[in-house]
This record gives C-alpha cells, structure tokens and sequence, in this order.
C-alpha cells in the first residue's frame, strides 16, 4: 500500500519481499544503483536477533509495527521475546525518526507506551492518531471505511481489501504517508486505484462466478481468524462457502494445542465445506467434529496433490473459496491449480 502512494510522489525503491534479513538486505544493497526519495524495507523476526542486526545496517527513518501475535513463536518460544525483538526496531531508527504503531495489538501498544520515540498511533479506538469507523464489507467488491485523523480532515475510501487486517494495513501506510507531506488526493487516488493486494496476502480471484481467495504466504491463528471473516463477507452471494487450510507454521512446541483450538473455532463458523491438508490435519478434523452442530464436510489430506485432487472434482461456479497456507506446504499449488481450471478471462480484484 505505501508503495502504491509514494511511488506517485517520488522514486521509491522496495526491496525484494525475500530480502527480510540482515544479510539477504546487505546483498541488495550492494547492487543498489541510481539515487531514490525512499526506500521500503521488510524485517523479518524470524531469528533471533534478526531485527536489531538489519536495523543497525538501515538506520531507518520511519518504523512502522502491525502486528506481534503467535508467528515465529517456534523460535522465540514466547510471544514477550517476539515482542523484545521487534523492540529492537523502535531503538535502531535515526536520530529524529519516528515510529507507526498499532494501538488495538496489546504487545505492540507496550513498545509504544514505552519508547521515547515520535509515535502515531493507528487503529479503531478515537485515542489513535489515525482510526478507522464506518467500516461496510461489501464481499467481493472490497470494503469501504472512513479514516479519522487527528489535526486533519477525514478521508472516505473504497478499496479492493476484504478483511480487517487489511484495514489496519491501509492506517499505517496512511500514517506514514501523512508524515511524509503527500497530499490527501494521491493517497486516496492510490489506495483506490492503484493498490492490488500482493499474491498470498489475500488477493481476491474472480473467474466466471468463482470467487477464490489466495492467502497463501502464512498460516497462524490470526490470519485464519481474518481469513474466516472475509470469506463470511460472500455468504450472501455465493453457492457454498469453502475453507482450504493448511497446517499453522511457527507455533514449535505448541503447535498441537493451537491446531486443536482452530479446529474448535471451525466448528462453529458456518462454513458448508473445509478441506484440511497436511500432518495435523486429523487433529484439527477431530476438534471439528466434537463441537460441530451443523452438517458439514469437513474433509483431510495429508498432501496437498490429493487435496488439489479433490477440490477440482468438488468444486462448482458460485462458490467463494479461501486457501489458507502455511511456510511448511505449497498452497499456492491448489491456487495456481484452480486457476487453470476456471480462468478463461481472469480478473483479479
């Protein structure tokens, strides 16, 4: 989304979305070239360590945290060591930067409360800088929703984005391009016409009355959360409604415990068919069915070529589905394999 607003108001430079470590950021570097008003960079939390390293070699400006939630806990162990490393950040910006956090995240909140950096502050509550009301899903054609700022105006928007994280999304980047002096009209310009959600991150599919959801990159407990939702959004228009889940990644000794909980969550979504894939399949399948009220299918493979399989024989035009992947599996499979399989004209939204 910054992207998309900034590259109508200078030379932005993103680097490679796999360049999210210090030493895959000081390769890149090295083959930097021509001269740029700003540069875009991911920091990966995935090691320890990891961000205080690849911020020492940045010195960034402006750092901007979402979210701190369950991912990477295989490495960390605990979601307070996400949070010190993610701290690591907020210390290593350049002298008179400043910070864009998320207000609603607790851990994140903390890191605000307690650093003595410039911080705006974004999220639903009127205490933010920068809070979002009248949100109105509107299924497969997007979301609207009116940002409040305050010492400014308000903005009305409408864009192609389908779930509430993504909202939180488009307030950061607006927090970031507010400080940065670009005018109201190229951020909502941008937002509205510009901005395609990246392939993995929710991108919506739509191919002669399909309506497939890639949400490929990750699976956590929060991502499915949102992904449920936004496929609850398509129930008034679509036949079924499908949820293609792979296994949680990153969760390490709690793996079990949160695969079991998500299965009790499924249970009670009005989901007509989940499809589950991989080696924690059956666990999830068996919370499924100790709490479910409803008939439904509920469906498990432990590959993914046999869950491609069966969905290109189950699947019919009307129906919304939603894959949501792990690191562990390539989902993206079943998204490239359906793809070919209903696209004759495809638009993406």
């Amino acid at each position: 989304m910054l992207r998309s607003i900034l590259s109508r108001h200078g030379r932005v430079y993103d680097f490679a979305y796999d360049s999210d470590t210090a030493e895959k950021i000081a390769q890149e570097l090295l083959t930097l070239r021509g001269s740029w008003d700003w540069a875009l960079v991911k920091i990966g939390a995935s090691a320890a360590d990891e961000v205080k390293r690849s911020t020492e070699l940045i010195r960034p400006k402006i750092g901007v945290i979402t979210n701190i939630g369950e991912a990477h806990l295989a490495v960390h162990g605990t979601i307070e060591k996400i949070m010190h490393n993610k701290a690591q950040l907020l210390k290593g910006l350049e002298p008179g930067g400043w910070a864009v956090l998320n207000r609603d995240n607790e851990y994140v909140k903390a890191l605000g409360e307690g650093n003595l950096t410039a911080t705006r502050f974004f999220g639903l509550s009127e205490l933010a800088d920068y809070f979002a009301a009248n949100i109105t899903p509107l299924g497969p054609e997007g979301t609207a929703f009116t940002v409040h700022r305050k010492n400014n105006v308000s903005l009305r928007l409408h864009m192609p984005i389908y779930s509430l994280g993504d909202v939180y999304n488009a307030l950061a980047a607006i927090a970031v391009a507010d400080g940065l002096g670009v005018p109201d009209e190229i951020i909502a310009d941008s937002l509205e016409h510009d901005f395609l959600l990246p392939e993995g991150r929710g991108r919506l599919y739509r191919m002669h009355d399909l309506m497939l959801f890639d949400d490929t990159y990750d699976a956590t407990p929060q991502s499915l959360i949102k992904s449920t939702v936004c496929l609850m959004q398509c129930k008034e228009v679509a036949r079924r409604l499908i949820l293609v889940l792979g296994d949680m990644t990153e969760l390490g000794v709690q793996t079990d415990y949160y695969q079991k909980m998500i299965g009790h969550y499924l249970a009670g979504m009005p989901i007509d068919l989940v499809v589950l894939c991989g080696r924690h399949a059956h666990s999830t399948a068996e919370a499924m069915r100790s709490g479910r009220q409803q008939a439904a299918a509920i469906m498990e493979f432990p590959l993914v070529s046999q869950a491609i399989e069966y969905l290109l024989n189950e699947i019919r035009p009307g129906d919304a589905v939603m894959v949501e992947g792990g690191a562990d599996q390539d989902l993206s499979a079943v998204v490239r394999a359906l793809r070919r399989a209903f696209e004759k004209a495809p638009q993406t939204v």
